[in-house]
């Protein structure tokens, strides 16, 4: 993996933080590719059905269980591992404890997921399972921002926010900033704390936006979790 070609910004707008970068044209033509390949195949949609997974309010959700190769899902879990990895790297300077971790410390939980959201749907406030997740977008169309800017129901708001992601934190006590809300950008992807709430606001264009999720595990925080409720065992044996 490189590093060269790629920016990464660290945003701290309230407790948790959140990193955004980008994924490798490799990557995204992988992921899009695949999710095509999904949607057009009946017995993968089928097979390959998530909604009752996923908190989205979505047609259209599907898993990529057995739809790489060999090859693509080596690439897919390398990539998205790495940047996982390179998320806790920015945990010293953000919330002043070191919580680095190399790659081999984490793990990918599958199934990597794709969403196809269409006009009037939406994804409410939800969290997810794991340590860390993600989302990236491999499809936003031009019509989605548009409506932002030019449709009667978001042009005059103090808050345009349709087809936009917002992440939440905390209750707000004055002088403060409770959540984030971002324009989603083709190749782009966030990494967050898999507990950080976030929903998905509708648009109302005639188009489709097409993202992807997955979650990751930290095995060197599960064993310290697991040594932590062994000597809870323990002491409460004694008594």
């Amino acid at each position: 993996m490189s590093l060269v070609g790629r920016e990464f910004n660290a945003d701290r707008p309230f407790g948790p933080y959140i990193v955004r970068s980008t994924i490798s044209d490799e990557l995204h033509k992988i992921l899009l590719d695949t999710a095509y390949k999904i949607k057009k195949d009946s017995t993968l949609r089928k097979k390959n059905d998530y909604r009752k997974s996923l908190a989205g309010n979505l047609k259209e959700e599907y898993s990529y269980s057995g739809a790489f190769t060999k090859e693509q899902d080596r690439i897919v879990e390398e990539e998205l591992v790495w940047l996982a990895s390179i998320y806790t790297k920015f945990s010293k300077q953000n919330i002043g404890v070191d919580m680095s971790r190399e790659p081999h410390q984490l793990t990918l939980h599958k199934p990597v997921w794709v969403n196809f959201m269409k006009q009037g749907e939406w994804n409410p406030s939800h969290s997810h399972t794991g340590d860390i997740s993600c989302v990236m977008y491999l499809k936003v169309p031009k019509e989605i921002r548009d409506e932002n800017k030019n449709s009667e129901t978001s042009n005059r708001s103090n808050t345009p926010s349709a087809g936009k992601i917002e992440f939440c934190y905390g209750e707000s006590i004055g002088y403060d900033r409770t959540g984030l809300i971002r324009d989603p950008i083709e190749k782009e992807i966030f990494l967050f704390p898999a507990k950080l709430k976030h929903m998905v606001y509708p648009f109302k264009s005639k188009s489709e936006r097409i993202s992807v999720s997955v979650n990751f595990g930290d095995s060197v925080q599960a064993a310290r979790n697991l040594h932590n409720k062994n000597s809870l065992n323990i002491l409460r044996e004694k008594k």
